[in-house]
């Protein structure tokens, strides 16, 4: 979260013309600005910070200019900090950009000298060996117009009625005028018509700035997280929701204006991916539309690309369902390359995310990884298994995560201790996906506000705050980063850790009607040559793997004759005892330390 990282520009905290009464000095006040931006960022880049981490990639939010303030959003009057409120769609948002480059050249003050500064980002991320995926929206505008209710052709600001009106199910809200409120951004949707940046010509025919564009059916009240059809036909409270209909006059019209401007940032920007917001608010025919003209407008280009989406549900059939096309039987490739796991988080978060010695059952976090390669009633995959254009499937580039930026928000709340988050970021780096670490986990950082089993926006904090924060060094020596940095180490060493199947070894102690929190599993080469073990112990006492019934043996499958298995990290280790080699083809009775993960790679070394 950009606004939210730090601020190494602070010269861009009350851009020309914005109210100054959006910017929070303080750096506290989560429903403000604080000062995150694209320096910020590339000093850490310059430091070698993401290095030394092991991370490959930076997702951002969304860095297009916005809407800088809402006065009807969920939990009241906010500003438009975080990205989601788009208002110019080839702007990026002045917030976010510096007026010189780090070598001291100025940029121009308008969307050339903008656009130029995310270049220069992204050229430093890539010399640094970084990838950029930019999150995008498409399901809706910020709150670019208003619902002139009293019909005095004034956006009256003071009045809900006029940023909110309730849901019609038939027709529309005929009454939506465009605003222009200049101190909040709030002004009609751009580009409006063609544009030069970067010098290539861009061939924008305005779409997004016309009002037949947008549903203006309203807001229905728990919408959100219904899946009655309404859920895509209605704006999110004070947001304008797009007409993505694919029966509608204007669709293709929306289609390829997105195409136009995504084609631009992936190519003449430079970045690597598309991170997709609200993807189940959104007619499903507009993305097997969009992805499909964006692919073909990058060409052999695309094979360098990940489009990969948010579909906020834990059902894996429906979180599949958007790496299919909705005309599937005759068009079987990929629409996403991929999705964000929700699945995997709400199970990984059961498992661990409670108070103190607390710990939940892995045994859903087992059958969630099992279901990415489910099929339905009918036969048909959950995730599509065939492989795009760079030869990987959904399930290859499944995203996993165990915290984010929305109402999930921060693993490590009051309560929840520094070393069980530590155990989740292990946990999230061994299991098969991409894994995706949210900023300031790296430090453990702490959500004071926030509650198991509650969503909120409280953890979205000023991570490097300008006063009473850490240093980058400090984040560096702290134990939760350099526990994240040898584990990368090891992902990039082992490649069964990155790519390799996996296969389920112990969930539950069968000696017990309880479960002893230790979760067990391997990940192996397609071959059976290469393996490695991971044993989670989410307990406050030392286990084993073992009942002194039941033992755990690796399956037939893997070439087990001649090889040990030899721990390669322990997490949270201190001072405690080694742990033993063990003989690969024998019983595996593998001790584990309280609050600990121990990865065990197989080596071609026979005991004695």
């Amino acid at each position: 979260m950009t606004d939210r990282f730090s601020d190494g520009d602070p010269t861009n905290n009350i851009p020309a013309g914005c109210d100054p009464a959006l910017y929070d000095a303080s750096q506290t006040n989560n429903s403000l600005y604080q000062g995150g931006d694209l320096r910020g960022v590339e000093n850490a880049l310059q430091s070698g910070y993401f290095n030394n981490l092991g991370v490959t990639a930076l997702w951002l939010t969304p860095v297009v200019r916005n809407v800088w303030r809402c006065g009807f959003d969920s939990g009241g009057p906010k500003a438009g900090y975080h990205g989601y409120w788009a208002q110019d769609w080839l702007d990026i948002d002045p917030h976010l950009t510096s007026r010189k480059s780090l070598s001291g050249e100025s940029y121009p003050d308008n969307a050339e000298g903008r656009m130029e500064h995310y270049r220069d980002f992204i050229k430093l991320a890539h010399a640094k060996g970084l990838k950029v995926i930019q999150d995008v929206v498409m399901n809706h505008a910020g709150p670019v117009f208003y619902y002139d209710q009293n019909g005095d052709g004034v956006f009256n600001l003071e009045r809900q009625e006029e940023w909110i009106q309730p849901y019609q199910k038939n027709g529309f809200h005929a009454n939506a005028k465009w605003a222009d409120v200049p101190k909040w951004n709030i002004a009609k949707t751009q580009p409006d018509g063609p544009r030069e940046l970067l010098g290539l010509k861009i061939a924008s025919t305005g779409a997004l700035s016309q009002l037949h564009s947008y549903g203006r059916k309203g807001y229905s009240d728990g919408s959100l997280t219904k899946s009655d059809g309404e859920e895509i036909t209605c704006d999110f409270f004070s947001l304008r929701d797009f007409w993505t209909d694919p029966k509608g006059e204007y669709f293709d019209a929306l289609v390829n204006e997105f195409v136009e401007i995504y084609h631009f940032y992936l190519s003449t920007a430079g970045v690597d991916g598309l991170r997709i917001d609200t993807m189940k608010h959104v007619h499903q025919g507009f993305w097997d539309a969009f992805t499909a003209r964006l692919r073909q407008r990058l060409g052999p280009a695309a094979a360098e690309k990940i489009l990969f989406g948010e579909v906020y549900d834990g059902n894996p059939s429906v979180l599949g369902k958007y790496t299919w096309r909705s005309d599937w039987q005759q068009h079987p490739e990929p629409a996403l390359d991929s999705v964000l796991d929700f699945n995997f988080c709400f199970n990984a978060r059961d498992y661990l995310r409670h108070p103190g010695a607390e710990f939940g059952s892995p045994a859903a976090l087992e059958k969630s990884l099992q279901a990415r390669s489910g099929t339905d009633s009918n036969n048909h995959a959950f995730y599509n298994p065939n492989p795009g254009a760079d030869g990987l499937n959904a399930q290859q580039k499944i995203i996993t995560f165990i915290e984010n930026h929305d109402g999930l928000n921060r693993f490590r709340v009051a309560g929840i201790t520094e070393s069980r988050n530590r155990l989740a970021q292990a946990l999230l780096l061994t299991l098969p996906g991409i894994p995706c670490l949210y900023y300031g986990t790296e430090f453990s950082m702490l959500d004071p506000l926030g509650k198991p089993g509650e969503d909120s926006e409280t953890g979205r904090m000023m991570f490097y705050r300008q006063q009473g924060g850490p240093t980058l060094k400090e984040v560096e020596a702290s134990p939760t980063f350099m526990e994240i940095s040898k584990l990368t180490t090891l992902r990039a060493k082992l490649p069964v850790l990155r790519t390799g199947k996996l296969i389920p070894l112990w969930v539950d102690n069968a000696a017990s009607s309880e479960d002893d929190g230790v979760f067990a599993f391997a990940r192996a080469s397609a071959d059976g040559e290469s393996f490695a073990v991971v044993v989670v112990n989410a307990s406050a006492a030392d286990r084993v793997t073992s009942d002194g019934t039941h033992e755990i043996h690796l399956p037939a499958s893997l070439k087990t004759t001649g090889k040990i298995l030899r721990p390669l990290l322990t997490t949270g280790s201190g001072d405690r005892p080694p742990v033993p080699d063990f003989d690969a083809a024998g019983p595996l009775r593998l001790p584990v330390p309280a609050s600990s993960l121990v990865v065990y790679g197989a080596s071609n070394i026979l005991l004695k």
